[in-house]
């Protein structure tokens, strides 16, 4: 399914057109103990800060506040990955999430795809495949009156569907959590964050050895 992969595109994209023009400052950098805040010094648009103590990683700022937990040097850690983000390994590390931004939510568009692909695999068996998908049109994916919104309220929907002898089978069993995209935004703030930092004791290192 492309909804994920897309997600994962947009956040990035997002995150290097909004930040591009961010300054880190460096409020306290005592071994583990870090407290770095990175904003436009223009705006406080898209501002984040990010704090570490010895066992724990904390982002904090526009896009939401999430803890994680695994080494002891979590700049290390997150480190490990080469500069890619890892959303599913990452999200196992997760210790408290921001209560407006979980890292998992309900996604219209995997509900979607999954109506499509179940519609699509099962069309040349229908006798009026046409009049089958107007109806899922009109009941299941209408933007204004559509369901697909609300998970709840899809789900039901989508198990109640019964048009032209077409229903939907293990509707309960289908996916429908995405990482969120504050999540994923989030990450690619702690990346790019701890790779400004590095580059800053680096500069203070050559500056000092000169």
């Amino acid at each position: 399914m492309n909804a994920k992969h897309n997600a994962a595109e947009n956040a990035a994209k997002r995150f290097r057109t909004e930040t591009a023009d961010h300054v880190m400052e460096v409020a306290l950098d005592q071994g583990l103990y870090r407290h770095l805040r990175f904003r436009n010094p223009g705006t406080g648009f898209c501002w984040f800060e990010i704090i570490t103590t010895p066992g724990q990683l904390t982002i904090r700022g526009d896009m939401g506040t999430y803890v994680f937990a695994r080494t002891e040097d979590m700049f290390a850690f997150f480190e490990g990955s080469g500069g890619r983000t890892k959303p599913s390994y990452w999200a196992e590390k997760v210790q408290a999430q921001d209560i407006h931004s979980p890292v998992l939510e309900y996604s219209r568009e995997l509900f979607i795809e999954h109506v499509l692909e179940e519609f699509w695999d099962s069309r040349e068996n229908l006798e009026d495949a046409p009049a089958v998908w107007a109806e899922i049109r009109d009941q299941l994916l209408d933007d204004v009156y559509g369901p697909a919104g609300d998970e709840t309220i899809a789900i039901t929907a989508a198990m109640e569907f019964n048009v032209g002898g077409f229903e939907f089978y293990d509707v309960t069993d289908w996916r429908l959590k995405a990482y969120n995209f504050h999540y994923l935004y989030s990450l690619h703030a702690i990346v790019d964050g701890i790779r400004r930092y590095r580059d800053h004791v680096l500069s203070l290192q050559l500056a000092e050895a000169a």
